[in-house]
């Protein structure tokens, strides 16, 4: 019966992944996630915990002016219990954008990001891209971040333009694993510009 299942979850990814190459009109969804973080095993200060966040975020397609914050940590000293705050704006398939927050909510988002209403109002080409989290050295995630990885996973990437493709985040409280958190996801990812790739080569 496991089996069965397992099958029958693969057969809409495959679909999906078969799609993945053609461009898809995209435009950016601003908006809000809070949460909180509780460790039983690791502990973050608040620093540590916002740049890794934002790292992960941005691995997705995120805007690079999205915000984190995490508030909660004494003296800035690693905590296992604080809340954090994500203010965002994010790749959505362009018919999507009907389920943007009203104006009044989206002017004030944009005053908090610190990015112009127009400079996210034009439409841009987006493609599907396979980002397996584990093996992305700049995000450089270590066995300890499972719990991170966990609120992630639960809490942040389903509001997000985000389809998880394979999970093995499994935490055991207290007990520190051996392996690194795996999560592959398919996120909408804004296309490189033909300049911007001319200039990195």
């Amino acid at each position: 019966m496991f089996l069965a299942a397992c099958c029958s979850l693969l057969l809409p990814l495959a679909s999906h992944a078969a799609d993945s190459s053609a461009p898809v009109q995209a435009g950016w969804k601003t908006q809000e996630i809070r949460y909180s973080y509780t460790g039983f095993t690791t502990a973050y200060d608040c620093d540590a915990a916002q740049d890794r966040i934002k790292a992960i975020l941005k691995a997705l397609g995120a805007h690079p002016q999205t915000r984190v914050s995490a508030q909660g940590c004494m003296l800035n000293r690693p905590s296992r219990n604080f809340f954090i705050t994500i203010t965002t704006a994010t790749p959505v398939p362009a018919a999507d954008l009907t389920k943007a927050p009203g104006q009044d909510s989206r002017n004030e988002l944009l005053k908090r990001l610190g990015v112009a209403s127009n400079q996210l109002d034009e439409t841009f080409p987006a493609e599907w891209k396979t980002v397996e989290l584990s093996r992305d050295r700049k995000l450089d995630l270590q066995p300890g971040d499972c719990e991170l990885m966990e609120g992630l996973r639960d809490h942040v990437l389903p509001k997000l333009a985000v389809k998880i493709e394979a999970d093995r985040v499994v935490c055991v409280p207290r007990q520190l694993s051996i392996q690194t958190p795996e999560l592959t996801v398919s996120a909408l990812v804004p296309m490189t510009k033909p300049d911007a790739a001319n200039k990195s080569s």
